[in-house]
């Protein structure tokens, strides 16, 4: 049989790792099936994944945009699959194959990433609109849906009132590949001990929360650290750093942008804790990484946070800047209990496993291929 992946996300944080990873996975337990990888054109010389079953399918066609809706469908049917596993929910409405899809979380649905320009904000709105479309369209039309954890699950039931056997959670996992730790910390500005941040500035991240509640570390509670915000700059980030110069603390939160697997790696090895402020996520993927490298991890108790890190972490209310502080203090202040969260980090990370999701993924595509369409 032949299986269509939807990897054009590849090469992107988040969603690039978990396809990756899973279909890493699949080419190893899987021989029969022949699998194609859909990849962006720019992409392909990047893709490391190599197997005798395994082809790429270059394209042009990125993502949420007329081209994605009008040629895609085109383009896959062309291949004649069996089945198509869209890895997000951002699938072609026009076609009318058996596929799968996989729901990281319904932050759409949830939250406007709305920024100060009108222009942009009505482009965003149009937008917005068919992004709704597609996600509701997809829940509705795919075979099976796969979401990362039990809170996405329950959502994506309660939101479009769909049955709970037609979506199948698949873990995620937090390991990352241990490369040699390569980050100049002066050279980004840091020269203190920090708390880590890692991704995008998107609104529903709270970073704003976050900065405040790290000035009370600074002033109400003469803690001598920065704050590291790690991730390409977009214009929310733009938004955070005047919020920052303006309350005077522009030497004291460092915006690093992009950063390599290996510069992340020495961050992650550097840092005293984690910080993971979130109003809003489907796994929390960063909390495991910063685990797996030894981090205390301090996050906020919304949506599937607690979930997925367990007893390891320690919980703030995302929405009260004085708790924030106040709980990021007590972790910073006992080091006892920074060894004992890192210990049990330890623990929670090998729960995870790319290998039980790509069994879970494989067992799911059996089913589907045996089912009349």
């Amino acid at each position: 049989m032949k299986i269509l992946i939807d990897g054009r996300w590849i090469k992107q944080t988040g969603i690039g790792r978990y396809i990756h990873q899973t279909l890493e996975q699949l080419l190893k337990m899987d021989t029969k099936n022949e699998y194609v990888l859909l990849v962006r054109t720019v992409d392909v010389d990047k893709v490391s994944l190599k197997a005798p079953n395994l082809s790429l399918l270059p394209t042009s066609i990125g993502w949420y945009n007329l081209k994605e809706q009008v040629q895609l469908a085109t383009l896959i049917e062309a291949q004649k699959p069996d089945l198509v596993h869209f890895t997000n929910f951002n699938f072609p409405l026009r076609y009318r194959g058996k596929f799968v899809i996989t729901i990281h979380d319904l932050t759409l649905l949830h939250f406007k990433n709305i920024r100060n320009k009108p222009f942009q904000n009505t482009l965003y709105y149009i937008k917005n609109k068919a992004m709704l479309l597609a996600l509701r369209q997809g829940i509705k039309r795919a075979q099976t849906i796969f979401v990362p954890t039990e809170y996405v699950k329950e959502d994506i039931a309660k939101s479009y009132k769909i049955r709970r056997n037609k979506i199948v959670v698949s873990y995620q996992a937090g390991q990352i590949a241990y490369k040699r730790a390569r980050v100049n910390l002066p050279e980004l500005g840091i020269n203190k001990s920090f708390l880590l941040y890692v991704g995008n500035a998107y609104p529903h991240k709270n970073l704003e929360r976050l900065i405040l509640a790290f000035g009370e570390l600074v002033t109400k509670y003469m803690l001598d650290y920065q704050l590291v915000i790690a991730g390409k700059k977009d214009d929310f980030h733009q938004s955070l750093e005047e919020e920052v110069q303006n309350a005077g603390l522009k030497d004291r939160v460092v915006f690093t942008g992009f950063v390599d697997d290996a510069q992340l790696a020495g961050l992650y090895k550097a840092a005293t804790a984690y910080v993971f402020p979130s109003l809003s996520e489907g796994f929390g993927l960063p909390g495991l990484e910063a685990m797996s490298y030894g981090l205390p991890v301090i996050a906020s108790n919304a949506t599937c946070l607690p979930e997925i890190l367990g007893e390891a972490a320690v919980y703030f209310n995302p929405k009260s800047v004085n708790n924030m502080a106040s709980v990021i203090s007590e972790v910073l202040a006992d080091k006892d209990k920074r060894e004992k969260m890192v210990k049990k980090g330890y623990t929670q990370v090998k729960k995870y496993d790319w290998k039980k999701t790509a069994n879970i993924t494989l067992g799911v595509y059996e089913k589907v291929l045996n089912q009349k369409k």
